[in-house]
């Protein structure tokens, strides 16, 4: 208990008593996430082949954007480049929508985060690759 001190008096104040429900306990104890099961290693194989087809093929798509720009200059001249920018990542994304399941990735299991992750080299391999073909 603490003490309070005043005019010379001494006085005891309660501290306050915290009450546990069960319904407290038990919500804590449901909203608790599963913990994961270890993945095979058939599922760990087939996972770093899935993140290296996500890796490469957008590359190869920005590399492809690239030489497209490149040596089809009068189109690109004519637009203004953030008309460019957003045709290269529509482009890109109606690709990769179309042709992951080809490759036996799951684009249902996609995120925003996903999509983000391969747009962004895909752009980013295009800006790259053109600018090296322009110099």
């Amino acid at each position: 208990m603490a003490k309070n001190r005043k005019k010379g008096k001494i006085r005891e104040i309660p501290e306050p008593i915290e009450e546990k429900s069960q319904d407290a306990v038990l919500s804590k104890s449901k909203s608790a996430p599963p913990k994961p099961r270890p993945k095979s290693a058939a599922e760990d194989r087939r996972d770093r082949m899935d993140g290296i087809i996500k890796t490469v093929y957008p590359s190869v798509l920005g590399v492809i954007a690239a030489f497209a720009c490149f040596y089809s200059p009068d189109m690109i001249l004519q637009l203004p480049w953030h008309s460019v920018v957003l045709l290269v990542v529509a482009v890109t994304f109606v690709i990769q929508k179309l042709t992951y399941p080809f490759l036996n990735i799951d684009v249902a299991s996609f995120q925003t985060k996903d999509w983000f992750y391969v747009e962004f080299i895909a752009v980013d391999l295009w800006l790259v690759g053109w600018t090296l073909l322009l110099n």
